[in-house]
């Protein structure tokens, strides 16, 4: 931020706002509805115009002629005004306009350069306290129900209607083997509203579903729990990085899987990184559905969606040998970038390859690639990467992507036939899409990748179909 941002209620007590005419006041209001005026308009005061300024002091004539007015009213109202007032009035209009720019523009005396970040403060800004009564609490350490009945359609919602965990005693205790987290983070690109996600999905019971090909039911192989979610700090994405990374490593340390649910594409960032620090730099391998290649290595900010990917791999938290990307498409998928891609060995598939070999075509293709990747897995999917016919509520959507179907029978296929040591889904923003559709859709890729896990855990192949699943065997 270059200047102080006002509110027109902090303008309005200045004494100079309270003399502007009506005029100037519905000009100054539509500053704040539509945005400023760009300054750099071609225009200049027609000459039948000129002495009507001559009353004028000379920084008054040059806030007229230079176009410095611009940002407050239109070049055509301006010269509707000098042509029509009389000299006293043309004063008032220039001085009050003026007195407008005076209150907007940055003055260094006054307003800050910028927002000061504490570094020496270890804590959120409203900080992070934990209620004494949770520590205090004599339960035995492990999972417990929120839920009143039996159902838990009629209780507390949680992520598959699973039990709670609060602690990392809680998962050791528990045996936990998926911590379904969420990380209702909201500070990238795109169409903000995905620190909505994961209550959204929570309350939407469609998680936990019997996998249809081995008829096995995840919540009856599988100890999942809902842990709640990971403090965020909306006034700084680097401490919310730092906390998340620490959770996320905290979490994994248990021997559960963190499964993540976003929040916005930063996350993919901590997620992978807190993975690392409890299994190791190089120690898994990670498969990345998105839209977009999240690799892009010359913004301002270095820390966003935009930025994932490329800061995994020049921190060494991936090598690009180990990084397989689907669904690429869009303006980010340039070039460049798939050239950058291809120079760090990272395997990309975009939808120009979807289109000319066909889906499976690719995904076999991706199925033979994890041979190179090591056996562990972290499974990223970043919405995007489905069509929006299927999912509407992406943040940074992109036309032409990939079906919901698609995505889901990949997702249950890889976290099928590998250890899953991380998993997250991200940037659904559910208020885009009152149908729910997305978040529906949402769910079922979660649930992919658990009945997925559970069938691999169950013993069966990551391709295998129960006999009366696939046939009714009445010929």
């Amino acid at each position: 931020m270059s200047s102080t941002i006002r509110t027109p209620d902090a303008i309005k007590t200045s004494s100079q706002f309270r003399r502007l005419p009506m005029l100037t006041t519905l000009a100054a209001c539509a500053l704040f509805c539509t945005g400023l005026a760009s300054g750099a308009e071609d225009w200049a005061l027609p000459d039948e115009l000129s002495d009507r300024l001559e009353d004028l002091q000379s920084n008054e004539r040059n806030f007229v002629t230079n176009g410095s007015f611009l940002a407050f009213m239109p070049a055509r109202q301006m010269e509707l005004e000098l042509a029509s007032r009389d000299a006293a009035g043309i004063q008032s209009l220039i001085t009050d306009l003026m007195a407008v720019a005076g209150e907007m523009g940055y003055d260094p005396s006054r307003d800050m350069g910028a927002m000061p970040l504490n570094l020496t403060s270890n804590s959120f800004n409203s900080g992070v306290l934990l209620p004494a009564i949770l520590r205090d609490d004599k339960r035995e350490p492990g999972p417990f129900s929120v839920h009143r009945y039996m159902f838990p359609e009629s209780g507390i919602p949680t992520f598959a209607g699973a039990p709670v965990a609060v602690w990392p005693e809680d998962l050791t205790a528990g045996n936990v083997d998926v911590a379904i987290v969420g990380i209702p983070s909201d500070m990238s690109s795109g169409r903000r509203n995905a620190e909505a996600g994961p209550n959204v999905m929570r309350s939407l019971d469609t998680i936990a579903e019997l996998d249809i090909q081995t008829l096995v039911d995840p919540m009856k192989v599988l100890t999942v729990v809902d842990y709640g979610d990971f403090r965020v700090d909306n006034m700084s994405i680097e401490r919310s990085v730092a906390h998340v990374t620490a959770m996320v490593a905290e979490t994994a340390g248990t021997n559960a899987t963190p499964m993540m649910v976003g929040g916005d594409t930063s996350i993919l960032y901590p997620a992978v990184k807190g993975v690392a620090q409890t299994h190791g730099n190089g120690s898994f391998g990670l498969v990345h559905f998105s839209a977009h290649p999240d690799a892009r290595r010359d913004a301002v900010h270095t820390i966003s969606d935009d930025q994932a990917l490329f800061m995994l791999l020049d921190e060494g938290i991936i090598d690009g040998s180990e990084l397989i990307t689907v669904g690429l498409r869009g303006d980010a998928a340039t070039e460049t970038t798939l050239q950058w891609l291809q120079d760090n060995g990272v395997r990309y598939h975009t939808m120009a390859e979807v289109n000319r070999s066909g889906y499976g075509a690719v995904m076999q293709r991706v199925v033979s690639e994890l041979d190179a990747l090591p056996e562990q897995l972290f499974v990223s999917i970043d919405v995007s990467v489905i069509d929006p016919g299927d999912m509407i509520a992406a943040g940074r959507v992109s036309a032409n992507g990939l079906s919901i179907h698609d995505v889901t029978s990949t997702v249950r296929y890889l976290c099928a036939a590998r250890e899953i040591v991380g998993f997250e889904i991200t940037d659904m923003a559910p208020v885009l899409d009152l149908s729910r559709l997305s978040a529906l859709n949402s769910n079922a890729v979660l649930n992919a990748c658990l009945v997925g896990m559970a069938s691999r855990k169950a013993g069966f192949a990551p391709d295998a179909v129960h006999p009366l699943a696939l046939d009714h065997g009445q010929d």
